[in-house]
């Protein structure tokens, strides 16, 4: 296992920790880790300091199996799924045992046990090591950074942001506020510590709404990662023209395929010569619409290696765009087929739309109309915007795939995974 920079640091508002004082902080409340090799842990923590703390714990002591969950995700629903799973609940306040009796299971030593955020319903429990966590070791030309992580504790996108700064010299984390990753932000940012980011372009489109964008541009960013969702040529655009110095990446990653495809060329999608491509450690393909990795960070792969990511995918003129996951993207209206994601690249083109998200509504005859929710940079008469929207539709989209409903809020909903 890569060694851990134990002097790499975190920053805590004004205060400054390091790895190395986080690990010893915890082990003065839990012990050795040897009282725990017995049993797979999932460690109950209250906040970012305690989360980081039990990871430095942990993968320090590499035959540990482990991982975090917040005690505000806990209910009896969530406690009997990780007692099924052979987990033990450890408060990392005192090492305490907490939930309910785990069943019998095998602990598998070097086990990092990382969650899904349980968005389309009860989360899951997903193996990984540090390994597999730490892709950070293709990376090749990362200057020294301070880098904002606003990700929900113990959740994939999470880790890779623990693994980045534990395992590759002078990256700093600053760990945002939860409740207010607008307010943490901004407050990072006057801080003159953050040079770096890992967010959604979801999370994006609320800072650009909730900061003031002078405070924006004068940060001093240099490295900019955007995951989690499909990354349109909208809020590319948007981040070169305020930080035309930064790096800007996009990265095609979950938590049962790991770090996958990584684009830097200020493009949507990615270049279709990564198809079939062998030799490499990842491997891609297309089949019946929907992407296949073959990657040593991922899991749950078939006999050849292959991980079906459940994402459709289209190759068009040499480039391989997103259309969403499958069995909840495509609008069938009369027989046509509308894709959301097409729709809402669309509809980020007009200048005053700052967040868009198209869904199926039913309808008679036809069977579903898309309906387009819309958040715009100022406030407009729902007549007026709707009229301006329509207007920009015509010529762009095909009749069948222009929003019939429309729906304007005020603000860009957020959900705990980053996403809309």
């Amino acid at each position: 296992m890569t060694a851990i920079c134990s002097d790499n640091q975190l920053f805590f508002g004004e205060t400054v920790e390091t790895w190395a004082s986080l690990r010893a902080q915890t082990q003065a409340r839990l012990g050795q880790a040897e009282g725990y090799l017995a049993q797979r842990c999932v460690f109950v923590v209250d906040d970012m300091r305690a989360a980081l703390g039990v990871v430095a714990f942990g993968i320090s002591n590499g035959a540990m199996d482990f991982g975090v969950v917040e005690r505000n995700r806990l209910s009896p629903e969530v406690n009997a799924r990780f007692a099924e799973n052979g987990v033990r609940l450890v408060d990392a306040v005192n090492g305490s045992p907490l939930g309910d009796t785990p069943v019998q299971a095998k602990v598998q030593a070097g086990r990092v046990t990382v969650l899904t955020s349980g968005t389309t319903g009860l989360l899951k429990l997903i193996p990984h090591t540090a390994d597999t966590l730490n892709t950070f070791v293709q990376v090749r030309d990362l200057p020294a950074n301070n880098w904002f992580m606003p990700y929900q504790i113990g959740s994939y996108a999470w880790y890779q942001m623990v693994a980045l700064g534990l395992f590759v010299p002078e990256q700093g984390l600053i760990p945002a506020d939860f409740d207010d990753l607008a307010g943490s932000f901004e407050a990072a940012m006057r801080s003159e510590h953050v040079t770096a980011i890992s967010s959604t372009p979801t999370f994006w489109r609320h800072a650009l709404m909730s900061i003031n964008e002078a405070l924006l541009a004068a940060a001093p960013m240099r490295s900019i990662s955007m995951g989690g969702e499909i990354v349109d040529q909208t809020i590319l655009d948007r981040l070169a023209g305020l930080y035309p110095a930064a790096k800007i990446r996009h990265i095609y990653a979950s938590s049962e395929v790991g770090a996958a495809i990584v684009v830097t060329d200020g493009k949507s999608g990615f270049d279709a010569q990564l198809l079939g491509r062998e030799g490499g450690k990842i491997g891609m393909k297309i089949q019946d619409g929907r992407l296949f990795v073959r990657s040593p960070y991922g899991n749950h792969a078939d006999a050849g290696g292959w991980i079906d990511t459940g994402d459709l995918v289209e190759e068009r003129e040499g480039r391989v765009y997103f259309g969403g996951r499958a069995g909840n993207t495509m609008i069938n209206v009369g027989g046509q087929k509308a894709f959301p994601p097409d729709i809402e690249a669309h509809l980020l083109t007009h200048p005053d739309v700052v967040w868009a998200q198209v869904t199926a509504r039913r309808a008679p005859m036809v069977g579903h109309l898309p309906q387009a929710t819309i958040v715009l940079s100022q406030v407009k008469d729902a007549d007026a915007a709707e009229a301006m929207l329509i207007a920009h539709c015509e010529g762009k989209l095909a009749d069948y795939a222009t929003p019939r409903i429309w729906n304007f809020i005020d603000s860009v909903p957020l959900r705990a995974s980053l996403k809309s």
